[in-house]
């Protein structure tokens, strides 16, 4: 007949599978512009940092653009700088 469960594998365990690979969400070229305060505010940690592409799952091309978008609505006063907060506090 056939092979019962336990003599198919001698070690017992299954090989382990190979992880899936994340999708990367596809941004249009609109979305990463230091005008559009809503879109850029999801890629900002709670302290103003810039969330990094491990986390937020841009190509490279795209953070390098949403990068300079937010630095330029820094200097805009859009968005503050990260450490600007902590020398508010300290005074």
């Amino acid at each position: 007949m056939g092979r019962q469960k336990t003599e198919q594998r001698k070690g017992g365990k299954r090989p382990a599978a190979p992880a899936p690979r994340k999708r990367r969400p596809q941004l249009a070229a609109e979305e990463i512009d230091w005008k559009n305060f809503p879109s850029l505010r999801r890629f900002l940690s709670e302290r103003g940092k810039i969330r990094s592409r491990r986390i937020t799952g841009l190509s490279r091309r795209q953070q390098q653009q949403l990068a300079k978008a937010v630095k330029r609505a820094r200097t805009m006063g859009l968005f503050p700088y990260p450490d600007q907060e902590r020398k508010h506090r300290e005074r």
